[in-house]
């Protein structure tokens, strides 16, 4: 549907062949290129898969400093300080840093991949399905600390998901793309009243409901 191009597009991961984008009325030139230090710390990406999201060789303290020394121009004291405050932000020991990727689940390298999205304060996270490649147990953990999160800090979260559960838990503004287009827009409420676009309709049955099946098997 082109959600994921949308996505790396805004953050300027790839450069879009036509229109133009404009975040708090600064436009957004179409690549890194040229984006101030400002616009890279207003928006940050979070990527569905945190096993191609961090470097193997970097330890979890290193990743989490990065940005903080060269968005935020910190030291490397209260880089270090900041790294520790993020790590116990989303759920993790300090003594993690000293940790490689391989060292860590897949839940806590998504952790950590949270941690450093929110490292340079953003106002605007990119959620690219950061679930989806989690076992379901840990799914609830990592959606429940977004939450929580933007709760605290107060930034906007563009989640994107082909779950309408998980976007009716967590959105409250929806948009539903198909083919590259924006079908239809609205509070996430609007998508349980028809009519809807054949894709929203498609959306919605893939939804699991529980009483339904009970009645089936009863």
């Amino acid at each position: 549907s082109g959600k994921t191009s949308l996505a790396r597009a805004i953050a300027g991961l790839v450069e879009r062949s036509g229109g133009s984008l404009r975040f708090e009325m600064m436009p957004l030139p179409p690549g890194l290129r040229g984006r101030s230090s400002e616009v890279l710390c207003c928006l940050q990406i979070v990527f569905q898969n945190p096993e191609e999201a961090l470097n193997p060789y970097l330890s979890v303290g290193e990743t989490l400093r990065r940005p903080i020394r060269r968005l935020l121009g910190s030291s490397r004291a209260e880089a270090d300080e900041r790294v520790a405050w993020l790590l116990e932000t989303v759920g993790l020991a300090p003594d993690y840093a000293r940790r490689l990727p391989g060292q860590l689940s897949g839940g806590q390298k998504q952790r950590v991949a949270i941690a450093r999205a929110f490292a340079p304060n953003p106002r605007l996270l990119i959620a690219d399905e950061p679930v989806t490649s989690l076992d379901v147990s840990v799914q609830a953990s990592i959606l429940n600390l977004l939450v929580e999160l933007q709760a605290r800090h107060g930034n906007a979260t563009l989640f994107i998901s082909h779950d309408l559960a998980v976007v009716g838990y967590l959105a409250d503004e929806v948009a539903v793309m198909y083919r590259g287009q924006i079908m239809e827009t609205g509070p996430v409420q609007s998508l349980n009243r028809a009519p809807y676009h054949p894709y929203t309709e498609m959306l919605l049955a893939s939804v699991p409901i529980i009483g339904a099946v009970r009645e089936e098997i009863g």
